[in-house]
């Protein structure tokens, strides 16, 4: 959350549709830092609830739009616009948990804290032609979670609000990974306890 300084700067010639326009950069391509989520701090005490959350939904749409953008750069980039990013240890990694998690992956890389390699995810989902409807809805629901977590402390907590997610960012994001496991394992253990069973 070091961005919120000189953000704080900016807002009183940007305007609360800033944090949209810095959500689609943000997610296409080019880092920001966190600098959607410090934006939604610093304003979420400062509007209105019913202005505050359209500049919410906003913030989600555009982030959803950004990576889409950056989705069709990987398709059309292929295997050697993805060999320019990372290294191939790291490209790898990426590579395999997207092969075994498909949508949670994507879901999990969205909630994740920068530096968390979320540009790679969506890169690498178009490489790898993921389904852009699976994308952008994992997409609009881990940052619906993430963002939703900056709006609501910003909301409640005010000028607080930037120190306290940045000491307990990694309490809230293994919060969010474990609702997440708990989102996956519901379903496999209603599937599994909905087998017919063969008599013994």
């Amino acid at each position: 959350m070091d961005s919120i300084e000189p953000l704080q700067g900016l807002l009183s010639g940007l305007g609360p549709a800033s944090v949209i326009v810095l959500s689609i950069i943000d997610s296409a391509g080019m880092p920001t830092f966190g600098g959607p989520d410090a934006l939604l701090l610093l304003m979420a005490p400062n509007l209105s609830l019913v202005t505050g959350l359209w500049l919410l939904a906003g913030t989600i749409a555009g982030s959803g739009l950004g990576c889409l953008i950056l989705y069709y750069v990987g398709r059309r980039g292929g295997e050697p616009l993805l060999a320019r990013f990372g290294g191939a240890e790291k490209r790898e990694w990426v590579r395999e948990k997207l092969q075994r998690y498909d949508f949670a992956g994507i879901f999990g890389a969205a909630i994740g804290p920068p530096p968390f390699p979320t540009k790679l995810f969506v890169l690498s989902a178009g490489v790898l032609g993921m389904k852009w409807q699976r994308l952008l809805l994992a997409v609009i629901l881990g940052r619906t979670l993430r963002y939703g977590v900056a709006w609501y402390l910003g909301l409640h907590y005010g000028a607080q609000a930037a120190e306290l997610l940045s000491q307990h960012y990694l309490g809230i994001f293994i919060g969010m990974v474990v609702l997440l496991a708990l989102m996956l394992l519901v379903p496999l253990l209603g599937r599994y306890w909905s087998r017919p069973r063969n008599p013994s």
